[in-house]
Formats: C-alpha cells, sequence, structure tokens
C-alpha cells in the first residue's frame, strides 16, 4: 500500500490501518518482529516521525509492543476482533466446538433505506444501503443473519466475497471497526426465520444486534442475527492484561 495523496485521512493514521491490516488477515503473526521505522518510511514514502506516531497508536491498541534494544513485535494475545466469540467469524466458532462450517445462501442487494433504517444510520429516507444476507451452518443451518452497510466501499457480487469473510475483505479495503455495540437476547424468531433455520416449534432463539462503528464513531454496519438454540452456544472470552 502507498499512500493516498488525495485522501483526506492523515498519513499517519492511513500507515496505522495499513499495518492494522497486516495483522488482522495475518500477515504478520503474534510475536513477528515487523519491519525498522527506517524500512516501514521508505515503503511508504512518508517520514520516521509518521511511521513512529502509527506505531505509537497501534501500541496503544495493543496491537504492537515495543522492546528496548530489540525492536517492534506483534503483540502477544493481542486485543482483536478474534478475541471475542461473538465478533469472531463463526468459522472460528465452530471450529471451536469441533464443528465443520460453510455458508449455505448467500445474496447481496442494494436497497433503499427504508424510516427505520434511515433512523438506525442517521441517513435519509431512500439513501442507499447493502443489504447482505446469509445463511450458515454445518451440515444443517446454524444462523441467518442480515446485514445492512453504508456503501463506503463497493461490495463485489461475487462468489468468494459472498461465501467469504465480511470483516476481512472490508479490512484488505481499509475499512476498519473502532467500536461495536452488541445486544443479545431470547425472542420467538419470525415464521419465516424458523422455517430457514428447520426451527420446528415455538421455543426461544437467540437474537443478536451488532451495530460496528469506525473511527471517526460513524456507524457502517448494522446487523441482526437469528441462532438455532439447539445447536449453537453463546461463548464469550475475556483477557486481563497488566499494564
Amino acid at each position: 500500500m502507498s499512500i493516498d495523496l488525495a485522501d483526506k485521512m492523515p498519513f499517519y493514521l492511513q500507515v496505522r490501518n495499513s499495518l492494522r491490516q497486516k495483522i488482522e488477515t495475518g500477515e504478520w503473526n503474534e510475536g513477528d518482529l515487523i519491519p525498522s521505522e527506517k524500512e516501514l518510511a521508505q515503503h511508504y514514502g512518508v517520514s520516521r516521525v509518521t511511521i513512529r506516531t502509527a506505531i505509537s497508536k497501534l501500541v496503544q491498541e495493543q496491537y504492537l509492543t515495543r522492546r528496548a534494544g530489540f525492536g517492534t513485535t506483534v503483540y502477544k494475545n493481542k486485543s482483536s476482533l478474534s478475541n471475542f466469540t461473538m465478533i469472531r467469524s463463526f468459522t472460528n466458532e465452530m471450529n471451536e466446538m469441533g464443528l465443520p462450517s460453510k455458508t449455505m445462501e448467500s445474496e447481496l442487494k442494494e436497497i433503499e433505506a427504508d424510516k427505520l433504517l434511515a433512523s438506525i444510520f442517521n441517513i435519509n429516507e431512500g439513501d442507499m444501503l447493502y443489504n447482505l444476507r446469509r445463511v450458515r451452518g454445518t451440515v444443517i443451518p446454524i444462523l441467518y443473519s442480515d446485514t445492512y452497510l453504508l456503501p463506503v466501499v463497493k461490495l463485489p457480487n461475487t462468489e468468494s466475497f459472498l461465501m467469504g469473510s465480511l470483516y476481512k475483505y472490508l479490512s484488505s479495503q481499509n475499512i476498519f471497526f473502532n467500536v461495536f455495540e452488541e445486544y443479545v437476547s431470547a425472542v420467538l424468531a419470525p415464521k419465516t426465520i424458523r422455517n430457514i433455520l428447520q426451527i420446528q416449534d415455538d421455543s426461544p432463539q437467540l437474537k443478536r444486534k451488532r451495530y460496528s462503528y469506525d473511527e471517526s464513531n460513524r456507524l457502517i454496519e448494522y446487523t441482526e442475527t437469528f441462532y438455532n438454540a439447539a445447536h449453537y452456544e453463546y461463548r464469550t472470552r475475556l483477557y486481563y492484561r497488566k499494564k
């Protein structure tokens, strides 16, 4: 990645986002020694001060750690999306349970925001949104997700995108989330969703609402997900780290 001179985002944030992408996508792994400030400055075509500022931000966010006389490495047990089960990918969740997983159905559309969506995103009625609907599971469907996104980047209607990781694609486009809000409740799922998830009775199911905000506190993603409670359990893993 090179610095985009036409982008109004400060250079140090562009560098920070690029470095963070390398960590989130696994290009740099926990414990890896990253290139020196001089090498990064040459790579991005910016000053070492800019690189130092970007790295300092990532150290504060616990993506990187500095060791005197050694260099800067990727933080072990870093505070990232992968540490939290409900934010982690569905594939990883199922792997933890020892189950294979796959996307069974996926559909991407462009829609006009209705009154409710306009109020959620603080946009005008009729403004365009992406709507991504997915059914995921193992040999049986386990979840149905209905995701709405601001068109901050173009989403491709390709099989690799539809069946792949949404967050991984967004990070590849330098779209990162800074804050997540999630609400989990037990509800009676609508009949259409019970049919999709092959739920035969009226027992309560797990519903999660997620609001994902970018670094300027702008809501980018809103998702409603229904889980088949007979085949899914909620798990949370929290880490305590001494400062």
